[in-house]
């Protein structure tokens, strides 16, 4: 098992500079798409303070034309991988090995941001199944327990009051 650690303790830099690049990347073309979608899962989660109708209108009609946006960005994301793994297999007779490996790296680091934005995708889409589910339960009991305005109210007249003192009342006295 201790070469196993060498190996990682061997390869931390590596593995922390592809980390920073697929970020990098991730922060440059995608973050702006999920970006408010991040405010909404909190708001889903935060358990004292309910998220609001028109936080989960938001969900439901805005966040799927804003997917559209990023899935436009991702198809273009993976033909740039696909245009680099041809150009790997192009280079495969030509003797430029450390060019070659920095190509391999690069469509690497391009997958895993691709692997990255499809998952954020998914969980897009389940985000807005769950903001359906509420919005329907709430307009549900909308419909059972109508809530009435406050202008609605009858009016009310004063009432007098009698007040009591033991062992007695007093005459009618108007509060």
């Amino acid at each position: 098992m201790s070469s196993i650690s060498n190996a990682m303790e061997a390869l931390k830099d590596d593995f922390k500079s592809a980390d920073d690049v697929v970020l990098e990347i991730y922060n440059k073309y995608f973050a702006k798409y999920f970006q408010r979608e991040a405010e909404m899962y909190s708001r889903f989660q935060d358990t004292e303070v309910v998220i609001t109708d028109k936080e989960l209108e938001w969900i439901i009609t805005s966040l799927p034309l804003e997917l559209m946006s990023a899935s436009d960005a991702l198809a273009q994301f993976k033909q740039h991988n696909e245009i680099i793994k041809l150009t790997i297999k192009q280079r495969k007779n030509q003797s430029q090995e450390s060019i070659d490996e920095e190509y391999r790296l690069m469509s690497i680091v391009y997958s895993c941001v691709i692997s990255k934005v499809e998952s954020k995708l998914s969980f897009s889409k389940e985000l807005i199944m769950g903001a359906k589910k509420v919005w329907d339960a709430r307009k549900r009991t909308e419909q059972v327990n109508p809530i009435n305005e406050a202008n609605s109210l009858p009016d009310y007249t004063p009432i007098k009051r009698q007040q009591y003192i033991h062992g007695g009342s007093l005459p009618d006295v108007n509060i």
